[in-house]
């Protein structure tokens, strides 16, 4: 198994650290009945989009003038559906052992700061851990586009030759090449390994113990019998 053991390591949030898929759904389920007396997900918007669309956007194309007034409803109901979003386990572990050992793990991600600190609460990890953190607010492009990446270097102080990003798609996949960075793809997230393999990512992992052996983190010690 190939190791990286770059200074840097820039993680992607969602199916990589949490999956908040559930949460997501439930927040939208809410919103849709008590807001719109309609169900979820609306026959306009294909549902394999969904995730890849920003609040701000699904509310505008299912009820353009009521855009913000959703989205203010997402936004105070989001905290409410916290129980259904799942920590991949181990994650929290993984990135103190990279603190622990001289590496800065960062976060960049497509998704808002205030959602993004709240994901972060439930998987027990410290904003400060990180060197950046990057978020929808900070850049208008996203993630296949390297200018969230690349402003996470830039607060981070890191340059893409001592930096990894490491991602659950194929937009985080390009996204790091784009900025030269090596990638790391996982497969516990959202993508199958067959579709991450067609996009060559340097390293692919298949756990966040395969992914702590990439970056070359001491193993769990087993408790004695």
């Amino acid at each position: 198994m190939k190791e990286m053991l770059h200074t840097h390591v820039l993680f992607d949030l969602d199916g990589t650290l949490v999956d908040t898929r559930g949460a997501v759904m439930e927040c939208y389920r809410r919103v849709f009945r008590e807001c719109l007396d309609a169900s979820f997900p609306p026959e306009s918007i294909d549902a394999r989009e969904l995730f890849a669309m920003r609040p701000r956007e699904v509310f505008s194309v299912v009820a353009p003038g009521r855009a913000e007034e959703l989205y203010l409803a997402y936004h105070n109901t989001y905290p409410r559906c916290v129980d259904h979003i799942k920590v991949f386990a181990g994650v929290a572990e993984l990135i103190g052992k990279l603190g622990a050992n001289g590496r800065k793990p960062s976060v960049v991600t497509n998704k808002g700061l205030e959602r993004t600190l709240i994901d972060l609460s439930v998987a027990g990890i410290q904003p400060g851990s990180f060197a950046a953190v990057v978020t929808a607010e900070d850049t208008v492009e996203r993630k296949p586009h390297p200018a969230p990446i690349l402003l996470g270097l830039k607060r981070a102080g890191a340059k893409p030759e001592e930096s990894v990003y490491v991602g659950d798609g194929p937009q985080d996949i390009l996204a790091a090449r784009a900025c030269g960075m090596e990638a790391i793809a996982v497969s516990y997230g959202f993508y199958d390994r067959e579709v991450l393999e067609t996009y060559n990512p340097g390293a692919l992992a298949d756990s966040i113990e395969d992914l702590g052996r990439i970056l070359g983190l001491p193993a769990a010690r087993k408790a004695a019998s």
